[in-house]
């Protein structure tokens, strides 16, 4: 099996989803009324399968691999034009987030605005899929041996099962009334070195002083220091989406 074998099987999961977007969009054209409880289940399954799980893998594994290989420019275009898409629909997911909230608070116009969203998220993941499934997965599969397609397929599975427990951990954990894991102890900081930055992407806030235990980055690591490699924990984001929060 090709490593790009599992992220075609789940692009059809994402399809069957989307399509009931596009449902439920429609029906609040058609009459107004929202359900907000399957908004809430269609947010937490882009953000959680489509992004975390499935644009992971793209982004951690495949693409990360296919960066070094010397692709021929028109491929290389697509690969940076993907990886602006996934960027450009947790921004959109993010919105819609934020726009039910306001339907929640009663927010007449609010309604519009949602099935605006949702309509932008069902037109824009089947033209991103039929991209990447049409004109990008097979024709990168030239440039990685067999041996090096098995050992990203094992990494995708890997990739799977971490994310799996550790979302599952925390359910039971919950459920349990298991108290969360206790915060990192902060480490002071001053003047530059001190500066918080933020997500312009989903909001999530960086704080040196705390780190990030989820990538295993210790406290009292600056904005500055951050490995290349670092994403945003909550949407994935790189690095340059981030702004400073707080000056010295």
């Amino acid at each position: 099996m090709m490593p790009i074998g599992p992220l075609m099987v789940e692009h059809r999961l994402i399809e069957r989803m989307i399509a009931l977007v596009d449902r439920e969009a429609k029906r609040i054209r058609a009459t107004g009324k929202v359900d907000t409880d399957f908004v809430l289940s269609a947010i937490d399954f882009i953000r959680l399968y489509a992004d975390r799980c499935h644009h992971g893998k793209e982004e951690d594994i495949l693409f990360r691999a296919l960066k070094e290989k010397p692709l021929p420019a028109n491929l290389r275009a697509v690969l940076e034009e993907l990886e602006a898409e996934h960027a450009q629909g947790r921004r959109t997911v993010a919105r819609m987030a934020l726009v039910r909230e306001r339907v929640l608070m009663g927010d007449k116009a609010a309604v519009r605005d949602l099935a605006a969203l949702m309509e932008d998220v069902a037109r824009f993941y089947p033209l991103h899929i039929a991209k990447e499934d049409q004109a990008f997965f097979l024709p990168c599969m030239e440039f990685l041996s067999a041996e090096e397609q098995a050992r990203l397929l094992e990494e995708g599975f890997a990739f799977d099962q971490r994310l799996l427990h550790t979302h599952f951990e925390a359910l039971a954990d919950v459920r349990e009334g298991k108290p969360p894991a206790p915060a990192a102890q902060a480490v002071p900081l001053e003047g530059a070195d001190a500066r918080a930055y933020g997500c312009m992407v989903c909001g999530y806030t960086y704080d040196p002083r705390l780190g990030d235990p989820t990538q295993r980055i210790p406290p009292g690591t600056p904005f500055s220091h951050l490995p290349e490699s670092w994403i945003c924990p909550h949407c994935h984001a790189n690095l340059k989406v981030f702004l400073t929060l707080q000056r010295p």
